[in-house]
């Protein structure tokens, strides 16, 4: 029963794909360029998207682990230094520590710096002792690791704390500034396309008005006449997004040398994200849905008119 119900249906759909199809090829300039205008405005966004991807993976990839350094005060015996670094390792959000001494610390120094004679001359160490600090995942995050900051900072014999990661939060900052610019292009090239795939249908209604008053005196009902042009906004839209795809995917192998010397030079591995499958999907869906939402907010208006 409902293979005979189903079937019309599908036939219908059929024919009019085929003659949506066959119209569009017979205006072929016409319809490519409206279909050129749609992929370099989908284009703009998928780009952005590409980016924000790119440069969060890299700061993703290469943010070091997160840690404090702890320096205490230099009049601290050895005793009240291993006893704050004691209270130090109490510390909720501290998962691991290094301590080094003031001795050790001149010893480092003395080591790498070669100025050995000179330190010699000295009477006191002017060096601190250290405590390197390891955070815990939960304490990774930005704000938690500021409340860690700030309660090693309370604790007597602590002289500063300092985080020795900032120049990644300001790399991840900058990731979140992309990303709404890629938001921002988004919204703005959604309605760019639109806009040419409700022009494009407007035409299309006035250029078949003939045909459409006809179809009304046979009783045709608004769905029915709408049909044709809904899927000529639907195939505007998927192909202006597969060619999307396709460009994006062009511009990603082109940067990919770049990407690639750039890489060389800082002696790290890094590879270029193009669209994943599920992405490439997603997109077809939306220029599928915006094509179709636009044809028929165009054709109905102007069909009543």
């Amino acid at each position: 029963m409902s293979r005979r119900i189903d079937a019309p249906f599908w036939l219908q759909m059929q024919y009019v794909f085929r003659s949506v199809w066959t119209d569009l090829m017979k205006k072929k300039f016409g319809t490519l360029l409206t279909i050129l205008v749609i992929t370099v405005s989908l284009t703009i966004p998928t780009v952005s998207y590409l980016l924000w991807k790119n440069t969060h993976l890299a700061a993703t990839q290469f943010y070091p682990e997160s840690e404090l350094t702890v320096y205490l005060h230099k009049n601290l015996s050895e005793e009240d230094a291993n006893s704050v670094v004691e209270k130090i390792r109490a510390q909720e959000g501290v998962e691991s520590l290094t301590y080094i001494s003031r001795q050790e610390s001149l010893n480092q120094f003395r080591s790498w710096s070669g100025f050995g004679e000179e330190l010699d001359i000295l009477d006191d160490n002017p060096l601190p002792a250290v405590v390197m600090i390891t955070p815990t995942t939960e304490y990774n995050e930005l704000s938690k690791r500021n409340t860690l900051r700030e309660n090693l900072n309370k604790i007597k014999g602590v002289q500063e704390v300092r985080l020795d990661n900032d120049w990644m939060e300001k790399l991840t900052a900058l990731t979140w500034l992309i990303a709404h610019v890629a938001i921002f292009c988004a919204v703005l090239m959604t309605l760019a396309v639109c806009l040419v795939i409700a022009n494009s249908i407007r035409s299309d209604v006035y250029s078949s008005r003939a045909d459409i008053e006809v179809t009304k005196l046979l009783g045709a009902t608004e769905q029915f006449i709408l049909r044709p042009f809904l899927y000529t906004g639907v195939i505007y839209g998927f192909l202006g997004g597969l060619f999307a795809c396709l460009l994006s995917s062009l511009l990603i192998g082109y940067f990919t040398s770049a990407v690639q010397y750039v890489t060389d030079i800082f002696a790290v591995k890094f590879m270029l994200n193009g669209l994943s499958f599920g992405e490439v999907l997603f997109l077809l869906v939306i220029c599928s849905v915006v094509g179709y939402a636009s044809a028929w907010i165009s054709a109905s208006r102007h069909i009543n008119e």
